[in-house]
């Protein structure tokens, strides 16, 4: 069953990737590519607001 996709839900999926992508980026050890991830969090986040990490 597919459940709407609300706007809160969305921000906490957007945000539970940009700390998954921190996490990797954390555990990778090519310099490249952990900034290739970090950069991909941020986007993520930039690209929504909403998904802001709360403090």
């Amino acid at each position: 069953m597919n459940l709407p996709d609300t706007p809160v839900e969305r921000a906490r999926r957007i945000r539970e990737r940009a700390e998954e992508l921190d996490r990797a980026a954390d555990r990778a050890t090519d310099p490249e590519h952990r900034s290739r991830l970090r950069e991909k969090a941020l986007r993520l986040l930039r690209e929504n607001p909403a998904a802001e990490p709360r403090a």
